[in-house]
């Protein structure tokens, strides 16, 4: 992990009581510390390791907070983002503070994350002066159980893609509305994409341990998804339903860049997708997986008379079993 800066900032405020306040530092932790280092680090693998959203930015929060995602001066941002969240919240009685860790750093991509760490016992940070923290107490931060995460993909933000960018986690409490709209969150489902997405994951996945061919692994997906409550496929369920391994398929869509939600629903011709097409008629019996009809694979004719197999492999193999 390449990080390159890291700011905290902490906004006051106890659950059931109005009123918060901030305090803002005006320096970047170091980046080249071992604590800080460390604590990044364990944020992101943490984060990493659950259920992630994905979204992309709408015109207001972060979008209208941050001028230029190619150049940020994470300082000046995070002042303003702190205290646009501390206003927020101040109002909203259920509403809890923490210590806001603004981080940019490089891995196998370029994200600008945010974690809200909450004051739990043993994880309060020392103030060293006015503005600033005491560097070492920054070990102390609870970052297996941040209340909120986001983490904005720099490279996918700035690339112009109509690719998901923002990655949303729940932490250890429900993604809150006031948070949500402190990022400026499009909500738009695509659960489209995230089943096109699925689709292309069964296709070049490693096969699970035992399984002869991807026809079997499409067959067991569509197995688990049907017996679904409403459908609903969660990444992390579903791989360790098929590879025993919570983390293999979530990091395969990572590894690929897949635009894929954490969790969404997969149904009507999404889910029919994953299972293949079998007709048996006039003594004749066709099956094929359903993106082998289409023009240029099987198709039926404008007046339903005619079927069209355009495939010379098929041919050739008609023609040698005839011979």
């Amino acid at each position: 992990m390449d990080i390159k800066s890291v700011v905290i900032h902490e906004i006051k405020k106890q659950e059931m009581v109005t009123g918060a306040e901030l305090f803002l530092t005006k320096n970047e932790l170091d980046k080249n510390n071992t604590n800080v280092k460390a604590i990044i680090s364990s944020l992101d693998e943490s984060f990493s390791k659950k259920t992630i959203r994905r979204a992309r930015f709408s015109n207001d929060g972060f979008k209208s907070a941050i001028a230029d995602f190619k150049n940020i001066n994470l300082v000046a941002v995070s002042a303003a983002l702190a205290q646009k969240l501390k206003d927020g919240i101040q109002n909203i009685p259920a509403a809890k503070g923490g210590y806001l860790v603004f981080c940019t750093y490089k891995t196998a991509r370029t994200f600008l994350s945010v974690f809200l760490v909450r004051n739990t016992a043993g994880s309060l940070l020392k103030q060293a002066g006015e503005e600033s923290w005491d560097i070492e107490s920054i070990m102390y931060l609870d970052v297996d159980h941040f209340a909120m995460g986001v983490r904005v993909n720099l490279d996918v933000l700035n690339s112009g893609s109509d690719d998901r960018y923002i990655h949303l986690v729940k932490g250890n409490t429900d993604i809150s509305d006031y948070f949500e709209n402190w990022i400026g969150v499009d909500d738009t489902k695509q659960e489209a994409k995230d089943g096109d997405a699925l689709y292309e994951m069964a296709n070049k996945i490693d096969l699970p341990e035992g399984m002869v061919d991807r026809d079997a692994l499409k067959k067991q997906i569509f197995d688990y998804v049907s017996g679904r409550p409403s459908k609903i496929v969660n990444l992390r369920e579903l791989s360790d339903y098929l590879y025993k391994d919570s983390d293999k398929i979530v990091t395969y869509c990572a590894d690929n860049d897949l635009d894929i939600d954490g969790e969404f629903k997969l149904s009507g011709t999404q889910l029919k997708k994953f299972v293949k097409v079998s007709v048996t008629a006039g003594g004749i019996k066709l099956e094929a997986s359903r993106e082998k009809f289409s023009a240029s694979g099987i198709s039926v004719s404008n007046d339903g008379n005619i079927v069209h197999i355009r495939s010379k492999e098929l041919a050739d193999a008609i023609k040698q079993n005839l011979k």
